[in-house]
Formats: C-alpha cells, sequence, structure tokens
C-alpha cells in the first residue's frame, strides 16, 4: 500500500507534467517521451508483458517497449494506461535510478487489479494522476452532471469520464472512487467471486456481506447474473443497503434507496457493480 505521504508526491509530479503537456482533458503522453527522449516500440511479445521500461548500459538511454499482443495499441485506452505507467517508472527517481544503477532489475510490468507489488502500484498511481489530473477530473464530472441536468448520478457519469480522459472504465472508477464527484463503492467480480472493490472515503464503512475471495451476495444485481444464466441488466437498479452490506440497526443512512448498477468487460470477464445513493 502507498503511504499518503507518498501519494502527495507521486500526484503532484504526475498532475504538474499533465497539464504541461494536454490538449483539453487529454494528456499527450508521446509528447512527454518525446521531450524526454525516451524512444518507445510498439511491438509484438506474445504474453511476456504489458510494457517494460529498459535502460540501455551502452548508449546510457531510456527505452519504453509496448506489448501489442496484449491490446496495447498505441490508440487504445490499454496501451495509453501502458504508456503511462511505463513513464511513472521513468520519472519516479527512485524507480529510475535502480533501474540505471543496477539496483532493481527490469521488471515486466502487467495489468492486475489485485497482486501489485509496491514499485507497480507507484507506477500505476502515477498513471491515474497523469491521465486524470484531480482537477480538471473533478471539473469534468461536474459539468456533464450539469450539461445533461442529471443531479444524481449514474454509470454514464464514469463512461463519460473514461471516453474525456481515454482511459479504461476500470481505471476512470479507481480514479473517480478517490477524487470524485460522487460517494460510491464498486465490487469487480469474475465467476461469481469478489475480485476487489473500490470505495470512496465519504461512502459508509459498514461492514460486508462479502469477503474477497467469496461469493457475490446472490440477491444483488451481479449475483443476479451469475445464478441466472449470466441474464444481463445494465440498467440503473434499486435495492436495499442490507443485499450488500450489514449496516448497523442505528444508522439512518441504511433507510436511504441504494443503486447498482453493472458493467460487463467481457474481455477479461470482470463484472463490475456500481454501488451509490441519491
Amino acid at each position: 500500500m502507498i503511504l499518503p505521504h507518498r501519494k502527495i508526491q507521486i500526484s503532484k509530479l504526475a498532475e504538474d507534467i499533465a497539464y504541461q503537456f494536454s490538449n483539453r482533458n487529454l494528456t499527450l503522453l508521446n509528447e512527454i517521451a518525446k521531450f524526454e527522449d525516451v524512444p518507445i516500440h510498439y511491438d509484438n511479445y506474445e504474453n511476456a508483458f504489458d510494457g517494460m521500461l529498459l535502460y540501455d548500459t551502452d548508449t546510457q538511454d531510456f527505452h519504453i517497449h509496448i506489448n501489442n499482443d496484449n491490446g496495447n495499441r498505441q490508440d487504445s485506452k490499454r496501451g495509453r494506461f501502458t504508456l503511462a505507467h511505463e513513464l511513472g517508472h521513468f520519472f519516479l527517481d527512485e524507480h529510475r535510478l535502480g533501474l540505471k544503477y543496477g539496483l532493481l532489475e527490469p521488471h515486466a510490468s502487467f495489468h492486475n487489479i489485485n497482486q501489485k507489488t509496491l514499485i507497480e502500484e507507484e507506477a500505476d498511481y502515477f498513471a491515474s494522476c497523469l491521465l486524470m489530473p484531480t482537477n480538471k477530473f473533478k471539473n469534468h464530472s461536474s459539468e456533464y452532471r450539469k450539461r445533461t441536468g442529471r443531479n444524481g448520478f449514474s454509470f454514464d457519469t464514469v463512461q463519460t469520464l473514461s471516453e474525456s480522459f481515454q482511459t479504461s472504465v476500470l481505471s476512470t472508477l479507481i480514479r473517480f472512487g478517490e477524487v470524485g464527484t460522487h460517494e460510491i463503492f464498486a465490487i469487480i467480480s469474475k465467476d461469481n467471486i469478489v475480485k476487489w472493490y473500490v470505495k470512496s472515503t465519504d461512502f459508509p464503512n459498514w461492514k460486508w456481506k462479502f469477503q474477497i475471495g467469496g461469493l457475490v451476495p446472490p440477491t444483488t444485481v451481479a449475483g443476479e447474473y451469475y445464478n441466472l444464466e449470466n441474464k444481463k441488466v445494465t440498467t440503473t437498479e434499486s435495492l436495499k443497503a442490507d443485499d450488500w452490506f450489514n449496516p448497523p440497526p442505528d444508522d439512518y443512512r441504511a433507510d436511504r434507496e441504494m443503486y447498482e448498477q453493472c458493467f460487463y468487460a467481457d474481455n477479461y470477464g470482470y463484472v463490475v457493480s456500481l454501488l451509490w445513493f441519491d
């Protein structure tokens, strides 16, 4: 887990760079690499990695390698996050100098939501801040809701942000959980097993009716998907807080109507359940 003071350091560095190299909400990653004289090599490496930062001891140059075979095309959201992640390894002094002086071994970076070393978590966090700077992210979320007349919230907000910043739905959701404009809780599952979750700080700290590595509660929208022959429901559905949680009996917030909307990442087999209150 990244410590709070380290997060502040990483976000300041990443967002300062983003504001220097951006076109509206889009961070210009290729321009950043070009300015730093770091060549980017898009090639086919089968399943060896998503991205890798290498230091050439002969030329004393850094190179970024991006694996097309894993879907990291130059114009794809996945490819943009992979490149931003590798730029994180370059800009974070401990990572770059570790590679340069042999203190760190060159390592393959993979997209993996819940099995990360600290160095990979830091590069992921840098990528998130670089692609989705806090103020731009918050402002765009607020502007979208004003423009559409939606005082409430839905997965549309996340998907609109995903398109505007050219980031994946999952990385956008993770960022929204940290700096977004609405309280949310999201559960990521696969094959009826809870894999991970995203929680905003203002969402109630209730006990869960699930555990990481356990079954999805059957009365939820995601649970019905797994238990009713993979019947997809993408609309916003209302439910009670105790479908997912065990709220304290004296907590008035448990009486509010909760909403769940699912996003189905078919390419990876994940189901994302987004929960929120009006």
